[in-house]
């Protein structure tokens, strides 16, 4: 294995995407649609051919050796400077192959979807199984697995494919939850600290829970997180998401109100994002209320000495503000 030091990120060095309909390197679609980090579209679970995968990837690589970015990679957040090795292998994994969910929240990609084409459209199992046995899965010290979707806990496959991935040395799992179905594997997972459980409310009332989420299911979320709270293996395994809304949940008042319920939950770490629909669609010219709405999360968050995560979208609205 050679390493060598240049700008990069994890994604495109050792990274893949698995979507509904496609499978790509570069997880971050919705800020740009550059085709090229299409590795293979029309995509239906079949072998992938890892020679053509990797080929693009050492173009990519080349070219940040020689001192450039990739015009793709141009102001991405997630961009470092480090030591890339030149093997490849796969340690990042994102999700999204799936849309069948418990929620039907507002802000969902697939809300103008029919219930018929919400889905699990393929298998991955086999495919991670093959990667393992052809040694391209590597827990690295960087490791990453991300699930979206869709609602992983009631994906046909989660169970397994979190064990493979543990089994496999992986310790940093992260699952974004509707937070309705209580999970057991994620529970063993808080418990020896290799699942991180993202669970989403946006809101700390009743009403705009329903207004958001359109399902009637506000008090059993908020208990599900006080379970996954109790067993958690340590206090950044679990953290409360909340996504801003404009028009929405964008005021004060729910934002105190959902601060009370973390604070009750038992919960020690939050998050924060703006929603990527309407982010892309602003992006770069933000209301004043958003950059003040974002401060005040991040400013109360701190006072209540909760830890705090800012999710990519947050991070370049704020960047922008500078």
């Amino acid at each position: 294995m050679m390493n060598c030091e240049y700008t990069s990120c994890d994604w495109v060095t050792s990274g893949i995407h698995f979507f509904h309909n496609r499978v790509r390197f570069c997880c971050y679609e919705y800020l740009h649609s550059p085709n090229e980090n299409i590795i293979i579209t029309d995509y239906k679970g079949e072998k992938i051919d890892y020679e053509k995968f990797f080929e693009i990837k050492h173009r990519y690589r080349e070219l940040a050796k020689s001192g450039n970015i990739h015009p793709n990679c141009k102001n991405c957040i997630y961009l470092s400077s480090a030591n890339w090795s030149d093997d490849d292998y796969f340690d990042h994994f994102t999700f999204n192959y799936w849309s069948n969910c418990n929620s039907k929240c507002i802000y969902c990609y697939t809300k103008n979807l029919s219930e018929k084409d919400k889905r699990q459209y393929y298998e991955v199992y086999p495919i991670i199984k093959d990667m393992s046995k052809k040694g391209l899965l590597r827990a690295t010290p960087r490791n990453c697995v991300v699930f979206g979707g869709g609602e992983p806990t009631i994906l046909k496959e989660f169970d397994k494919l979190v064990d493979l991935f543990i089994q496999e040395g992986f310790n940093n799992i992260r699952v974004n939850s509707s937070g309705i179905k209580y999970s057991k594997t994620l529970e063993k997972g808080l418990k020896n600290n290799s699942v991180s459980l993202v669970i989403s409310p946006d809101c700390g009332s009743k009403d705009t829970y329903l207004k958001i989420k359109r399902v009637n299911c506000f008090d059993k979320v908020w208990d599900n997180i006080r379970e996954y709270a109790k067993k958690q293996g340590n206090e950044n395994n679990l953290k409360v998401k909340y996504i801003l809304l404009p028009e929405i949940n964008d005021n004060k008042e729910e934002i105190d109100k959902w601060f009370d319920m973390v604070l009750k939950s038992g919960v020690k770490s939050v998050s924060v994002s703006v929603e990527q629909e309407w982010y892309a669609k602003h992006h770069p010219d933000f209301p004043k209320y958003i950059y003040d709405s974002l401060h005040y999360i991040c400013d109360k968050a701190d006072s209540l000495k909760l830890n705090m995560e800012v999710y990519c979208e947050a991070i370049s609205v704020l960047e922008l503000e500078k």
